[in-house]
């Protein structure tokens, strides 16, 4: 059975499955390793090193075999069954985890853990996927050229992503949650295998000249002379492509999400766009194949173009943001489809071409069609896998974010001169027109680099542009970090503000100690300004504090003048790692346990700490008695307000809401004992010294005697127990699998409307 089209439309079906995979297997993971850049880089190097040793492996196999048609069926046929398996597998390899990190904690031999087990976790399936492309090539390529069979399939495979994308980040993780996801992406997989089989059928064997039967039907007919065969330069090139192509999505990633609120759905829409160029250009390449005869050349012009956009939009769009709402995801989500399509579309299309064309250097040898293939694609994964740990680990916090993507860009130039060079059917003229161009962009990145404020990030340029001070700004791993001056002090992380100098941000472990005074020990998860964590330690609890972006305890200072000898008490600790990981795997009890998520509440990785399982894992570290308080900020509707109240009930059989007297959010105090606030217990904790004057020192503190806050605390409180339940009623969990504060667009959408959270709102729905 002839019929090229259904091949290409069951590889869209593979592709949309691979991106689905890769989704749900992230997020799924980065609950047993953190959300860590270490962890997250080990988890793309374990799902990367996969699909290199897919394609190498699968290549060289797919052209020793029969039926390639076959061999992909059976390939997608048993991935079904491996992916079905892998929350057991997961399940599994977390309690591996579990049992040594206690011993491994703050050592290397917790990331070589970690790596392995990555790699434990995805290579079965990974190593499948990547075999696909390359056992497809052959089949499609036989008797025809590789290079034309190589595009069409990467195209089709990225539409697929495309399709992925979208699916599970709009649709499908809201809908059906990351299980129900992996299930869909399981059945496109076994569709996919199930008609390759039935097409192999009557396929023809090796000798078929399926892809000229192809070429024929659409038109196409293979180039006259074939290009001269470069396999080493090939390589070269589909390896750069990887790491450049990588590189910038990462960084893109970073820089175009600046000030949004880090919504999944922001994530979404450049992930969407970049794999929309990127099928663009591969369709642009397969289009055009037949007229290709100076390959290099073409590739050489193509590098500097994507080095020469890459440097333009950094200057003209990334560096002069307008002004974003973190507050309403949406809008900003929708605010920077303006700047994605002017600095991702037109560079990601070149770069799109340009892979699918290094293909054709590889020659049309039919005994190495696959292995060919093969061997390109697990290049240019190599490269992404270099990317994905030396652009955050080494060269982000070295030079920072817009001059990474300058980096990348004078890497493609350089390129692009290289290939100039190694032209031998270029004419002179031609080659030191190009020559120059490529000079003056490459000079052009030199003098950004060196211009003052050329290069800026993103966040620091809103906030200036504002109107605000800036006193220090810091660029790690994890997120750009600014401390500055807006109206009043300010930290902003990825361009959103995270927390001011309020009174709601000092009561949050002062409140939780007045429930129960006699505690000693505390944990504070997500350290912002810091002012729970000193005020913590002015409580005279000893306590831990852990932060994520290792750069925010850093501006500390900033915000106290006392910082210094904060950092110096010997009661207190800060920790930097993944707060949800180190709270599940630490052997240590807590009388305290403080979570103040950072805002958004719609933040992407905010329900990680703020689901069903991350309050049993609060609940297992308490001691008899204890308190878990978890800060909920305004910005969501009453039904998923209830539904966070609702979770939260769900582990704590005693819970206490009060409103915050800054009218920033809500206290949610939960624990196994009934709480009460007794005017003696508040007298007791603003009696202990510096604690009256501590949450007294807020610029936007109500009260500054202890008979006025105690008045103030009771009149805080708003329900507790049995009225959480009548409140709360019946309705759905925010749970790991299904994370409702970060897919929430449907329900806004299409589900019935419900009223703003307010403290008016609320009051007015339980008390009339």
């Amino acid at each position: 059975m002839r019929n090229p089209r259904l091949v290409l439309a069951i590889f869209v079906l593979s592709g949309a499955a691979g991106l689905m995979y890769e989704v749900v297997w992230s997020r799924q993971l980065v609950l047993v390793f953190g959300n860590t850049t270490q962890a997250v880089s080990t988890i793309l190097t374990g799902f990367f090193g996969g699909m290199a040793l897919g394609s190498f492996v699968g290549g060289r196999l797919a052209d020793r075999v029969r039926s390639p048609l076959r061999l992909y069926g059976v390939i997608e046929l048993v991935l079904v069954v491996i992916v079905l398996a892998t929350p057991i597998t997961f399940h599994l390899l977390h309690e591996v985890y579990r049992g040594f990190y206690p011993a491994l904690e703050g050592t290397p031999g917790l990331a070589l853990l970690r790596f392995v087990l990555a790699v434990a976790a995805l290579a079965p399936a990974t190593v499948l996927m990547g075999a696909t492309l390359p056992t497809l090539t052959r089949y499609l390529s036989s008797g025809a050229h590789l290079s034309m069979a190589f595009g069409r399939l990467y195209t089709a495979n990225t539409y697929g992503a495309i399709i992925g994308t979208l699916a599970a980040g709009v649709v499908l993780i809201e809908v059906l949650g990351l299980t129900g996801t992996l299930f869909v992406a399981a059945s496109c997989s076994g569709l996919a295998g199930v008609v390759a089989i039935w097409l192999s059928r009557d396929a023809k064997e090796e000798g078929e000249p399926v892809a000229r039967a192809a070429a024929i039907e659409t038109g196409d007919a293979p180039p006259s002379a074939a290009s001269p065969a470069r396999p080493r330069l090939a390589i070269i090139l589909a390896f750069v492509s990887g790491l450049t192509s990588l590189g910038y999505q990462v960084l893109w990633t970073r820089l175009l999400a600046s000030g949004t609120g880090n919504s999944t759905y922001v994530f979404t829409i450049i992930l969407a766009m970049f794999l929309l160029g990127i099928a663009l250009g591969a369709m642009i390449f397969s289009s055009v194949r037949h007229r290709v005869g100076r390959p290099i050349a073409l590739i050489a012009v193509a590098q500097v173009i994507v080095g020469a956009l890459a440097i333009l939009g950094l200057v003209l769009v990334i560096s002069k943001p307008g002004p974003l709402d973190p507050s309403q995801p949406l809008a900003s989500a929708m605010a920077i489809i303006g700047p994605i399509l002017l600095v991702v579309l037109p560079a990601t299309i070149v770069m799109g071409f340009t892979f699918p064309a290094s293909s054709t250097l590889l020659g049309d040898d039919p005994r190495q069609m696959a292995s060919n293939a093969g061997r390109l694609l697990a290049a240019n994964t190599l490269g992404a896998i270099v990317a994905t740990f030396a652009i955050p680990f080494v060269v982000i916090p070295i030079v920072g974010s817009p001059h990474a993507v300058g980096l990348l860009a004078l890497v493609n130039v350089a390129m692009g001169i290289a290939l100039i060079f190694l032209t031998r059917d270029l004419a002179p003229v031609r080659r030191y027109g190009v020559t120059a161009v490529a000079v003056v962009v490459g000079l052009a990145i030199v003098v950004g680099f060196a211009a003052p404020r050329a290069l800026i990030d993103p966040s620091e340029a809103r906030i200036r542009s504002q109107g605000g001070t800036v006193y220090a700004s810091k660029e790690d791993e994890i997120a750009s970090v600014q401390a500055g001056i807006a109206g009043a002090k300010q930290l902003w992380v990825t361009g959103t503000s995270m927390t001011l100098l309020t009174i709601d941000a000092k009561l949050m472990p002062i409140l939780p100690l007045m429930l129960r005074p006699d505690s000693t020990r505390a944990l504070t998860v997500a350290f912002g300004m810091g002012s729970a964590f000193r005020s913590a330690l002015i409580g005279g609890l000893r306590t831990d504090a852990v932060e994520l972006v290792p750069s925010v305890p850093e501006m500390f200072g900033y915000f106290y003048d006392d910082a210094a000898a904060v950092l110096a008490d010997p009661n207190g600790r800060i920790i930097v790692t993944d707060g949800r990981n180190h709270m599940e795997l630490t052997s240590d009890t807590f009388d305290i346990i403080v979570t103040d998520p950072p805002p958004p509440i719609e933040s992407s990785g905010a329900s990680v700490i703020s689901s069903l399982e991350y309050y049993r894992a609060g609940h297992a570290r308490l001691n008899p008695g204890g308190i878990m308080m978890q800060w909920t900020p305004y910005g969501s509707n009453v039904d998923e307000f209830k539904a966070h109240l609702r979770t939260f009930h769900a582990v704590f059989p005693h819970v206490l809401m009060a409103f915050g007297p800054g009218g920033y959010g809500f206290y949610m105090f939960g624990s196994d004992e009934p709480m009460t606030f007794t005017d003696e217990a508040i007298a007791g904790v603003l009696g202990h010294p510096g604690v009256l004057e501590e949450v007294s020192s807020a610029y936007d503190s109500p009260e500054r005697t202890v008979e006025g806050w105690t008045a103030r605390i009771h009149s805080l409180v708003w329900i507790a127990d049995d009225e959480v339940s009548r409140f709360t009623g019946d309705g759905p969990l925010i749970t790991d699998d299904r994370p409702l504060p970060e897919y929430f667009l449907l329900g806004r959408l299409f589900g019935t409307p419900s009223p703003r959270v307010t403290p008016d709102e609320l009051l007015r729905l339980t008390r009339g």
